[in-house]
């Protein structure tokens, strides 16, 4: 064996090939890791989008079972098809995570608030049941599971308390009805989304919010 192949696998690799080897490899990581985020980015905003549109078709079966949506902290005895009183009505409904921020507060994150879960898994406001005996009733659950946070660990949240169940676009007082959304807060966290925005003008949520409407 040469004498200079004897001293090269006795010393290892020079200084040079090593440089070489960590050039390459942080070219490799420069290059790769923003495409790595942006398809995490991505899957993370594909399943928001899911998760919202499979909350909005449960609270869709529930209103087709019960007749009503689901919007009372606790629901008194009503006549089959017909919503409780209306003295626990909520604005929002939410699931697990922390609160979303807004930069000026509404009653996304200030109004009473009553669980996804407790309303389409557990009924725990005690809805009037569907029975062989009855058309009209709870008939859950919804999910198989509670409600867990969006992808970025904060709520998905509803602003239920919006719906409007009179026919048309506006109210029975004539102005437009109030757009109603399964919203994720998306990346950033915050609520961009006007909580009373007007139905006419409400094609999609704000920012970077995710969504899906309800009403």
């Amino acid at each position: 064996m040469p004498a200079t192949a004897r001293r090269r696998g006795a010393v290892g690799f020079t200084l040079i090939e090593v440089a070489v080897v960590l050039a390459v490899i942080v070219t490799l990581a420069l290059v790769l890791t923003p495409s790595i985020a942006n398809s995490i980015t991505d899957a993370r905003m594909a399943r928001a989008r899911n998760d919202c549109h499979t909350i909005a078709n449960g609270i869709y079966q529930f209103f087709r079972d019960t007749g009503y949506f689901p919007a009372w902290r606790a629901a008194p005895s009503a006549a089959p098809g017909q919503a409780p009183g209306g003295a626990n009505r909520l604005d929002v409904l939410v699931s697990q995570g922390s609160m979303p921020f807004e930069d000026a507060p509404s009653a996304w994150t200030t109004g009473r608030s009553g669980s996804l879960t407790d309303q389409l898994v557990t009924n725990a406001p005690g809805y009037p049941m569907r029975t062989p005996m009855t058309p009209f009733g709870w008939n859950g659950p919804y999910f198989s599971s509670e409600l867990a946070a969006d992808p970025w660990g904060r709520r998905y949240i509803v602003n239920i308390g919006a719906i409007d169940l009179s026919p048309g676009a506006v109210t029975a007082a004539g102005q437009p009805k109030s757009a109603v959304w399964v919203l994720s807060a998306g990346p950033n966290g915050i609520i961009e989304t006007p909580f009373a925005a007007s139905i006419l003008a409400s094609a999609r949520p704000g920012g970077d919010d995710i969504g899906t409407r309800i009403q």
